[in-house]
């Protein structure tokens, strides 16, 4: 039986260190990119593209319209993530049961044709700079949709009115280590009706309350459509300040104050530099896991697709991505 390797895991503990080391630089770049989403114009062109409700809309009239720049809350990044709290709506929630968590962007929009009624939607943007954090996105999504949602009730008795609850958004934008055959795609998840025996017609908005949508970006990507051709340049480390400008501006942004500079205040490349490095370092050790993890399935006399499921289970990747790496490590019988 062949010796397996301890460089993987002694180098992710190593870094552990190095990664803790860097973390103020990295909360400058979280809080730029907070920063930067949290922009009305960024927001409306995010509600125009993936939300429903707002695509037949002009830009203009969702900017300055639908969106409440009032309930706007932007979380601090960093260790403490502390905020200011901005009309009843909180970067914060917490319950006795289900512990704290903390949300990157809220904010409330007005639902098309109910304004005067204040009928809206929550927003929770999410800003991901790990694609795999070691569970799947989509359930964290789905978690924070459900606390958005369940938090518009502060109190369940007999005489709750469920009726009031607004539909909950959940956008997650990842930004970090997307392969390249899942970037420039966005997907929707969402509550639908499925009639079982016979059919009945309900009206959606009785159902369809919580929306996950997750929007998959790679610096090395050329998107054709425009929105994500503005969220890639807008977190670009390829593109230079003025090169980033001029590209919002060709694809017909305007320009503000907080917008340039949120733009100019981009992480540095000295900073990019070690975390990108760190990044790197951290993918060969979960590389050199998924190495060894197969080379044992093999010795134990177990088959690929075996294989497969254990390292799908254990690191958390698609099955796609599990697939690569048996062809590539598991070793042909000779």
């Amino acid at each position: 039986m062949r010796k397996y390797r301890k460089r993987g895991g002694a180098l992710l503990n190593s870094l552990g260190a190095s990664v803790l080391s860097t973390e103020e630089g990295k909360a400058k770049y979280d809080q730029t990119m907070l920063n930067v989403l949290s922009d009305k114009q960024v927001l409306a062109w995010i509600l125009k593209r993936f939300v429903s409700e707002y695509e037949h809309l002009p830009l203009e009239e969702i900017e300055t319209k639908y969106i409440e720049p009032e309930t706007i809350l932007v979380s601090k990044a960093g260790v403490s993530r502390d905020s200011s709290r901005i009309k009843g709506l909180s970067e914060k929630d917490s319950t006795q049961m289900e512990g704290t968590i903390y949300y990157d962007i809220v904010f409330q929009a007005y639902y098309p044709g109910n304004e005067q009624e204040k009928i809206g939607l929550y927003i929770n943007l999410e800003a991901q700079a790990d694609y795999y954090p070691g569970y799947p996105l989509e359930m964290r999504g789905i978690y924070y949709g459900a606390r958005r949602l369940t938090s518009q009730l502060k109190q369940i008795n007999r005489e709750t009115n469920y009726g009031c609850l607004q539909k909950v958004y959940s956008i997650w934008l990842c930004v970090g280590n997307v392969p390249a055959y899942e970037s420039d795609t966005v997907t929707l998840y969402d509550i639908s009706k499925n009639d079982i025996i016979g059919s009945v017609k309900r009206n959606k908005d009785f159902y369809d309350l919580i929306n996950v949508v997750i929007i998959r970006l790679n610096d090395e990507a050329a998107p054709e459509d425009n929105t994500m051709k503005m969220l890639q340049t807008l977190f670009s480390n390829q593109l230079s300040k003025q090169e980033k400008l001029h590209a919002l501006e060709k694809l017909g942004m305007r320009m503000n104050d907080s917008l340039e500079k949120g733009v100019g205040g981009s992480m540095n490349l000295s900073d990019y530099v070690e975390l990108k490095g760190i990044k790197k370092g951290i993918e060969q050790g979960r590389r050199d896991g998924i190495r060894n993890m197969i080379e044992l399935c093999q010795d134990l006399g177990t088959t690929e697709d075996n294989a497969k499921s254990q390292i799908i289970m254990r690191f958390r990747i698609p099955e796609e991505e599990a697939i690569k790496y048996i062809k590539t490590f598991w070793k042909s019988e000779k």
